[in-house]
């Protein structure tokens, strides 16, 4: 049976953005949860809940809970449960409503609600998938698309780590003309990008593909692009900036996220000595998803000056 696992726990001390993103990257999780637990009396708790692609070992993760949060303030038992696979945009959208990101409307399929003319409606089931436009990452690449969109007109669009196809759907949508490329490591999310595809009625120019990374063959071929999306985690945009900047066409542009507030400066500065210059910038509590640019190529004036000069004699 497909699905997921939880593991569950209890902190009387509030979880904080670094130590949640630190136990959820250290976990692969596909998705978090915290809630302030109802209680009259003293001390406040919070329920945290991780959902993973396979099994946690409670004692594992016992002792870094304990070191991140505190071992006096994790209480016993941890508990883990396995969920089978299920509409979860579905789920959440029936709690919160649809997510609207300036003229992005992203909601549960199906969804009768009339929406306001420009409105850019996409249509998502994330199943196992990240990506339902709810987290901060996600909805601040939503922001930059939008900013993009009044800006630009790319051809050759990479969504690279693409997960329910999201910001491929996206770009899509407000670029009618450009063709996209979305890669994901994880068959399960290729397979539900894929369906989201169809199901919003951009399969013609939307192409997923299984890969990893800036040097698989699918990405290779079809380099350099005009933009590239990439929300990820901050180490591997550290670690991936020389490849960015090569698959990267001059002028062209990249959306990256899945970074802390604090980590900004690092991914900068990677991408910064890989010859990407930072145009903007855009924060939501503690997440922050850069807008880069690679600047067109410029002949060089000495020599420029130094041809002149020889045709001159």
């Amino acid at each position: 049976m497909r699905g997921m696992w939880r593991l569950a726990f209890v902190t009387t001390r509030e979880p904080d953005e670094e130590a949640l993103a630190e136990l959820a990257g250290e976990a692969a999780a596909l998705a978090v949860y915290v809630q302030e637990e109802d209680a009259d009396g003293d001390p406040v708790r919070w329920r945290v809940e991780l959902f993973l692609p396979v099994y946690p070992d409670p004692e594992r993760w016992r002792g870094r809970s304990e070191a991140l949060f505190g071992a006096d303030a994790v209480e016993p038992p941890l508990v883990t449960s396995f969920l089978p696979e299920e509409d979860w945009v579905k789920r959440a959208t029936a709690l919160r409503g649809p997510v609207r990101v300036g003229r992005l409307l992203v909601r549960a399929p199906g969804s009768m609600e009339p929406v306001e003319p420009g409105t850019v409606v996409i249509e998502l089931e994330a199943g196992l998938a990240f990506g339902s436009g709810e987290h901060e990452s996600t909805r601040g690449c939503l922001l930059a698309l939008d900013w993009l969109a009044r800006r630009r007109l790319p051809e050759r669009v990479l969504d690279l780590g693409t997960g329910s196809g999201i910001l491929a759907i996206a770009a899509a949508k407000v670029w009618p003309e450009a063709r996209m490329l979305a890669v994901d490591e994880d068959p399960v999310a290729v397979e539900v990008a894929r369906a989201n595809v169809v199901h919003n009625g951009v399969a013609t120019r939307v192409e997923v593909r299984h890969a990893a990374g800036y040097r698989n063959v699918y990405v290779r071929r079809r380099a350099p692009f005009d933009l590239v999306l990439a929300n990820i985690l901050a180490d591997p945009l550290i670690a991936m900036a020389r490849d960015l900047a090569r698959h990267l066409a001059p002028g062209g542009h990249a959306v990256l996220s899945g970074l802390l507030e604090r980590q900004a400066e690092a991914v900068v500065e990677a991408h910064r000595r890989a010859g990407l210059r930072e145009v903007q910038r855009i924060r939501l509590d503690n997440w922050t998803t850069l807008i880069l640019r690679r600047p067109r190529n410029r002949p060089d004036r000495r020599r420029r000056s130094g041809a002149l000069a020889r045709a001159a004699a």
